[in-house]
């Protein structure tokens, strides 16, 4: 992927992360992303006090294909399972906006 085109989707990541977690929250909770060979994954983050660290959730997985971007969720064995009911899509916004809504109750616990 062009170094420009991530450029542009950490601009549009951060903006979201900046509008999804208040402020005064953020010492409690935050969302981060982290890119890898497969795509970006999407986390989020509680501090462990006792380690002295924070800890990382897996919520969601963005891959670029052919048609688009693909939607994974977590699956067992840290793995990531295809979201089947989220058709891959070439904008990257329309899909997380898919995993925001999240219909099924894949991402995000109620």
């Amino acid at each position: 992927m062009e170094l420009l085109t991530k450029r542009r989707l950490e601009k549009v990541l951060d903006g979201y992360i900046a509008s999804k977690v208040p402020r005064d929250l953020r010492g409690e909770v935050r969302l981060a992303y982290a890119w890898s060979a497969e795509g970006l994954a999407l986390y989020e983050e509680r501090p462990d006090y006792e380690r002295r660290c924070w800890d990382r959730t897996r919520i969601a997985q963005l891959r670029p294909s052919q048609q688009g971007w693909d939607v994974y969720a977590p699956a067992a064995n840290e793995d990531w399972a295809t979201v089947c009911s989220i058709a891959p899509h070439p904008d990257f916004e329309a899909q997380l906006e898919q995993i925001e809504l999240d219909r099924e109750g894949l991402f995000w616990i109620s």
